[in-house]
Formats: C-alpha cells, structure tokens, sequence
C-alpha cells in the first residue's frame, strides 16, 4: 500500500475519534467509563475497517455501486456523530450507563473480534468491491464454518452495540436502514458465488445453512 494511503487512512481514525468526543461533549466523554471504553472499541473499528482491501471492480460490484455509495454518505457520519451526541444531550428513553450499556459495549466488542476473525480467515479475498478476485478460491474456514457471511453478522453486531452502549435511538434506525440493504446484498452476492463456485458453493450452502444470524437465518 502506497505510503499516501496509509497516512489518509490512519488521518480518517484519528479525525473520527476527535468527531466522537466532540460530539460526546469534549474531555467530560472520556471520563466516564462508557465513554472511554466506547472511544477504544470505536477507534479498533474503524481501523479494522481501513484496512480492507479494495480489490478488483467487477459487473456484480458496479450494479451495487450507486446504492453503496449513497448509502455510507449517508450513514458514516451519523454513525460517527449522533451516538455520543445523543448520549451527552438526551436522558431516555434508553437508560444510560446501566448493564444495557454495557452489554451494548459487549456486543460491539464481540462485533471487532467477528470481523477480525472473518478478514483473517479470508485474507486478501476480504474486499470492498464485490467480486470474484485475481487467485480466488472459496474459503469455508473459520467463523465462515457457522454463518456463510460473518462480515455482515459483524457489522449488524457492531452497529447495535453502538447504539446500546450509548442509547442511541438514531444508532438503532441506522440498524433498520441497513439490514434490508445487507439482506438484498447477501442475496446478490450469493448469487455471484454460485455463479463463480457452482456446485461448490452450493455443496457450502447445503453444509452451512445459515446465511447471517444462526438458528434465526
């Protein structure tokens, strides 16, 4: 990776973790123990998230672009911004600093460790870009052995977490504009894979029969 784009990318965590204590209401965020502890979870993320390789365009990933696009403008920065401002400026109707919160920090450390886990498995074939990369095989280790997409079941896992911890409400509407997105993504994804992998992959899907969440789908 080009030294240019290591220094934006290490820019873009430091200026999101100044966002979130700002919106959190400065030093007095970070005094509390939600506070710190979801400053520290915050900033794994987005650096795990960073990380990602961008990997080859394909046809699968340029009919989702548009979508893609649209959708983190308009979600990353109220994901960045509105949880700690909620939580410095509103009192309910979530109760703050209580075991929900901290079962919210719970979920989205659980959420860091998935994703991890996932980007490790799957190494250089962990991309933004939908599509079948240069040297790609199918991978069905890992956590890929209990769900069929632990990235997205990270995500999901993450943004709740978010909300929980610091009880936002426009941290749980997020979850609810995202879901179907992913849902309607997984789909095309595996209908990429199948096209890919053919009976292989279908053979996983039999094998591993959840998609996302297991028991549930």
């Amino acid at each position: 990776m080009k030294t240019w784009a290591i220094t934006g990318r290490i820019f873009f965590v430091a200026i999101t973790g100044t966002l979130i204590v700002v919106a959190g209401g400065g030093v007095a965020f970070i005094q509390r123990p939600i506070g710190i502890a979801y400053l520290v979870l915050s900033l794994l993320w987005w650096s795990l998230a960073m990380v990602r390789r961008h990997g080859a365009a394909s046809t699968y990933d340029r009919k989702q672009h548009i979508i893609v696009v649209a959708l983190g403008v308009m979600t990353v920065p109220l994901l960045i911004l509105a949880p700690p401002w909620e939580y410095a400026h509103f009192a309910g109707p979530i109760p703050r600093d209580g075991p929900l919160a901290y079962a919210g920090l719970t979920l989205f450390a659980a959420g860091i460790v998935l994703q991890a886990a996932a980007m490790r498995t799957l190494g250089s074939f962990y991309t933004v870009h939908l599509g079948r990369q240069p040297g790609h095989h199918l991978v069905t280790g890992g956590p890929y052995r209990l769900v069929r997409h632990p990235g997205y079941l990270s995500y999901i896992m993450s943004m709740t977490g978010i909300s929980l911890a610091l009880s936002s409400l426009i941290g749980l509407g997020l979850v609810a504009l995202v879901f179907p997105f992913l849902l309607w993504r997984i789909r095309r994804e595996e209908e990429m894979l199948i096209a890919e992998f053919d009976n292989e992959y279908q053979f996983y899907m039999k094998k591993t029969k959840w998609r996302l969440v297991p028991l549930v789908y």
